[in-house]
């Protein structure tokens, strides 16, 4: 087999993987494009967690001051 045939082997074996790599990563983006153009929680793909916490899940901290929070 001379060089050619072998690279046209190697194209024929490899070029699947390639396609099916190229959808996955473009699985992936359209993934990522469309979660900061939702509206909701659900349209971005977000479950919601279940249960309530009465707990601020952020603090905002100042200094030693946490702002918000009463003295």
């Amino acid at each position: 087999m001379s060089r050619y045939q072998v690279f046209l082997l190697v194209v024929l074996v490899l070029w699947p993987f390639a396609i099916l790599g190229l959808l996955f990563a473009m699985s992936k983006l359209e993934t990522y494009v469309e979660k900061p153009s939702a509206e909701t929680p659900q349209e971005a793909g977000l479950e919601p967690v279940a249960g309530r916490s009465e707990e601020k899940e952020v603090r905002i901290i100042f200094g030693d001051k946490v702002i918000g929070e009463p003295d």
